[in-house]
């Protein structure tokens, strides 16, 4: 989607005022003298002087990917291809149909993916029903085939109350300051706007240098303690965990980057086997504890706090 199909929401990273295009950037309409570069027919709406990114990082869109690797290399695409995932994620799909299904009931809605550089797993389940009329936002800090904006998450660089749904997934491990980052999420979403968050909880680094945080079921939920739950639970179980586990314990074999991407390959295919056991222990109360990864869908209303006393009661593992 082209950008000018949401620029008239767009706004300051620094102050959240409204900014206007002139030429190939855009200009905060307020005191604060905000510019912000257009690379490529996409608009770079970050404050270099709070985000760990700067205008230079994204000038060239064919810069190396920051989390995804893409190949040119026909060959090393077809041993990515067959490479087997070791997450069975058995949520996402599901949840995805359920938000099409409550989004139809709303005229025109306007959907912010956060992270949206490619299309996260079972996302097809929400594009493909989406209604008319719908504008989406996928937004990043990389170029990529969904990229129409990029941002930082810390600030949102959109006016208040403007999003019917803004969309997390494995997303807030990644960033600095995940409680920054979901409040900015609540001021962005309009009465009633819903919130979609899958993060892991036991798993490895993923994301090099930009990997920081993971969360447990209730630091999950505390996390989105100004929404009201509509559902949680797991995205992967115990099974999966495990997967990462043997996987990560084959790789703490490398002795620099070269090994650690060879053993990190064929590790994929000695570990993937375990995450199938989630089709039985996710059944189970105790897999809360051990989860792989969490999702969260909730709903911003007006004033709502989930207090600490509810979140602890609230616990739905086994552990004592």
């Amino acid at each position: 989607m082209n950008y000018h199909l949401f620029k008239e929401i767009l706004a300051c990273p620094k102050c959240h005022l409204p900014v206007q295009e002139v030429k190939d950037y855009f200009e905060c309409e307020n005191k604060c003298h905000g510019a912000y570069p257009i690379y490529h027919e996409v608009p770079v709406l970050i404050d270099p002087g709070v985000s760990v990114f700067a205008f230079s990082d994204f000038a060239n869109n064919t810069a190396p990917d920051i989390f995804f690797k893409s190949y040119k290399n026909p060959v090393l695409q077809f041993f990515k291809k067959i490479r087997p995932d070791i997450t069975l994620n058995l949520a996402s799909k599901k949840n995805y149909a359920q938000i099409a299904l409550q989004l139809q009931k709303i005229s025109n809605p306007r959907i912010l993916i956060i992270g949206g550089s490619i299309d996260g797993q079972g996302i097809s389940a929400l594009k493909e029903n989406l209604p008319i009329g719908t504008v989406l936002v996928e937004s990043d800090v990389a170029h990529g085939p969904n990229t129409n904006i990029i941002i930082d998450a810390h600030q949102i660089p959109f006016q208040d109350n403007c999003f019917d749904l803004v969309i997390a997934q494995a997303v807030l491990e990644h960033v600095l300051d995940p409680f920054i980052c979901v409040s900015e999420i609540n001021r962005v979403l309009k009465h009633g706007g819903m919130v979609y968050a899958e993060t892991p909880f036991m798993q490895q680094v993923h994301g090099g240098k930009f990997d920081f945080h993971r969360f447990t079921a209730l630091g999950h939920r505390r996390l989105f303690r100004h929404f009201r739950e509509e559902k949680s639970g797991l995205v992967a179980g115990a099974g999966s965990m495990m997967a990462w586990s043997l996987l990560y314990f084959i790789t703490s074999f490398s002795l620099n980057k070269k090994m650690d991407k060879a053993l990190s390959y064929l590790g994929s295919f000695a570990s993937f086997w375990l995450k199938y056991f989630d089709y039985l222990l996710n059944q189970h109360t105790s897999s809360m504890d051990t989860a792989c990864g969490l999702f969260f869908l909730g709903k911003k209303e007006p004033d709502y706090l989930l207090t600490d006393q509810e979140l602890l009661a609230s616990y739905k593992g086994n552990k004592s």
